[in-house]
Parts: structure tokens; sequence; C-alpha cells
């Protein structure tokens, strides 16, 4: 029996070595701008299992979301690739701020965050008629980047991120003799990132319909804050953190999962957890675009393919093809899954030409490429006009 046993564990080592997925940074397109939509779960909603697991299947098509669409936008930015939006919160009181990130061969990095303005009246908590709380646009760049995505990212790997920041704020407190004051919030943030599971998953459509199967990266994420609040010079008064809500030395450790696929920086999900353990599920935020399986994961992306320009400002796309002879075609998928364009291609030597249809609207779609009705690549082309 012993004989016997050795090779059969050899060989689900090594299915579960070639199932799973690895992200470098030639897993993303050439461009990352656009705008995603997701959606957010209601409190009642009943989750899956979100247990680590090998070759496992995480369902969130079942789950109940919310009414509205949240839209996260990620624009070209100066210093760094992009500016990813986001939203934070001082207390109860919210601010929104562009991460300025990078895809770099290291990884996906984070380096800070451009803050835009933001103003509350405090009145309601400090009963003063002209108390408020201002919130300036400012830039802030951490003190090391923080690692968001380490590559290679598969199963098993794992990374961490030390960062802190100064972060600040205007406060107006009659009673406390504040008019105007400059304050400073001092973050230092740990946070340990773990690969635990690979498998595929599926969302709701934007449409609230069950999405297709997408292969992703299970990756668990514990920070842990602490922030210091001071006016001027001077640490924060305690009457004024408790009319705030807040406390010095204030630590905040959050528990979250994200499930990643390839050619895409917004997670396919993101979990939070009340718990260290991750057994206890409270909110769900699902990427809801580009939710039809394009094959990708199962024809890989086309590494001996390259299409240039990209992005392409409508005209003419050279694409390099692998030496395979027979007759190549291409159909053009917008984000819906739906084709809005196909045709053979015109190929010599192992380069392809073809123009963009006018009819095509501008922005992220896929190019499949088939050689004699067998499908080679799928890979993401930016189209704008």
């Amino acid at each position: 029996m012993k004989k016997l046993i050795l090779p059969v564990v050899a060989l689900l080592l090594a299915a579960d070595t070639n199932a799973q997925i690895t992200l470098n940074s030639s897993s993303y397109p050439t461009s990352v701008f656009g705008t995603d939509s997701l959606k957010v779960t209601v409190a009642a909603s009943s989750f899956p299992s979100f247990a680590a697991a090998a070759n496992g299947s995480w369902d969130l098509s079942t789950v109940t979301d919310s009414t509205p669409v949240l839209y996260a936008y990620r624009v070209p930015t100066t210093t760094y690739q992009f500016a990813d939006s986001n939203f934070y919160s001082l207390s109860s009181y919210s601010y929104q701020g562009n991460v300025q990130s990078s895809i770099v061969s290291t990884g996906l990095l984070e380096y800070g965050v451009n803050v835009q303005q933001a103003g509350y009246s405090l009145t309601a908590v400090t009963f003063g008629a002209s108390d408020s709380l201002i919130i300036p646009t400012q830039s802030k760049l951490y003190s090391s980047p923080r690692t968001k995505i380490a590559f290679p990212a598969t199963y098993h790997s794992s990374w961490a991120s030390t960062y802190n920041f100064d972060f600040d704020f205007v406060l107006s407190v009659a009673i406390a003799g504040l008019a105007d004051s400059p304050g400073v919030v001092r973050a230092y943030t740990i946070e340990k990132d773990s690969v635990i599971g690979w498998g595929k998953m599926r969302v709701k459509t934007i449409a609230g319909t069950p999405s297709s199967w997408f292969d992703v990266l299970q990756v668990q994420t514990k920070t842990t804050t602490v922030d210091s609040f001071f006016i001027g010079d001077a640490p924060a008064s305690g009457t004024l953190l408790s009319a705030l809500g807040v406390t010095q030395g204030q630590v905040t450790t959050t528990y979250e999962q994200n499930y990643y696929r390839p050619e895409e920086v917004t997670a396919f999900a993101n979990v939070q957890f009340t718990d260290s353990t991750y057994t206890t599920p409270t909110q769900a935020t699902t990427h809801t675009q580009r939710t039809v399986n394009l094959g990708v994961a199962e024809a890989g992306t086309g590494a001996n393919v390259s299409i240039y320009p990209n992005p392409v400002n409508g005209g003419e796309l050279t694409i390099t093809l692998p030496a395979m002879a027979g007759v190549w075609s291409y159909e053009l998928i917008d984000m819906s899954g739906k084709t809005v364009a196909a045709e053979s291609l015109t190929v010599s030597g192992n380069v392809g030409h073809m123009a963009i249809p006018t009819s095509v609207a501008p922005g992220i779609c896929y190019i499949r490429l088939t050689n004699n009705g067998k499908q080679v690549s799928v890979k993401a082309l930016d189209i704008v006009k």
C-alpha cells in the first residue's frame, strides 16, 4: 500500500499547483483607467462560508444587495500610474480621497492619498452655533508604500506593510476656545496579508442575475491602525476627544478578505468580518462589471500575442501573433459580453492588421483572437476616440 500512496499524493499536489493562478504585473491590462460599478450587501444578507480553501468555490450570487450602485473611479495622476477613489472617515465624519497607486514588478503599491475637502457642523454635538470640523484639501504620502498585492501572488504567499502619515483637520469649538485651530491625526498602520486559498467565484451582475464563474485568489488581510490626535502641538484634551467620539491612541483592527481575479485591479469581492477568526462576515462589496467569462482563465491571456497601440485612438491596430498556420479572425466584446464587431484578420507573416470599426463605442473591451475557429488569446483593449 505504501508504494501506491506516495505517487497518488504527488499527483494530487501536482494538480493543486497547476490549477491555481498566480498574479504578476503582466496579469493586468495596459490601461486600468475607468469606472467600476460596485454593489454592497444589506445588513440582513445571508453569506456563504468564506473558509480558506484550495480549489474552493464561493457563490455570492445569492446575497441581498443594496439598491444603490457605488462607483469607484480610476484616473490618471501625475507622479504615479493611477489614482483610485476611496472613502475614509474621521470618527463619524467621512471624506473622499484618491489613492496614488502603481503596478510595478514587485506588486500593486499604494503611496498615499490626495484628500478632497469636506466640512461638517458640530453644533448638534458641542452646541456652539459656529462650531465646525473642516477637512482641507491635502496630499498625504505614506512613510513607505503600502503593498496591496505583492508579486508573485499565489497560494500560500504572504506580505506585510508598515507605514504612517499625518492627516490634517481644522477645528472650531467655542467652548474650548478653538477658532479655526489646526489639528493632526497621526496614524500608524501595520497590515498583514496572506493568500489562503484559490478557486472560483461568482457574484450578482448589475442586473441581479448570477455572473459567470471566475478564477480568484483568496487574500486575507488584518490591518491595525493606531491614531493619535493633536491640536496645534499638544495632545487633544479628553473632553474634546469625547465630543468627537474618539480616544487618544485609539486602536482600530479590521479583518477582510479580497478575492482577486486576473485583469482586474478592483477585487471581485471584498468581505469584511467582525472577528479575527474570519467566521462572521458583516458586509461584502462586489464588482458587478465584466462578469461574463470570456474564457481568459481557461485559454490564457495570450503570452505570445501583443497588440499595439493600446490604448488605441480609432484607426488601425497591429497584432503580433504566434507562428500558426491557418485562418485568423477576431471578435471585439464589450463589458456586458456582447460581440460588437467580428471579422477575419489580415495577416502577413506573424503580424495581423485590423481597423477599429467606427461603430464601436470608446471604452474598455476585450479582443478575442481565434485560429481556424479555436480561441488562442483574449486581451483587454482600451479604445479612445
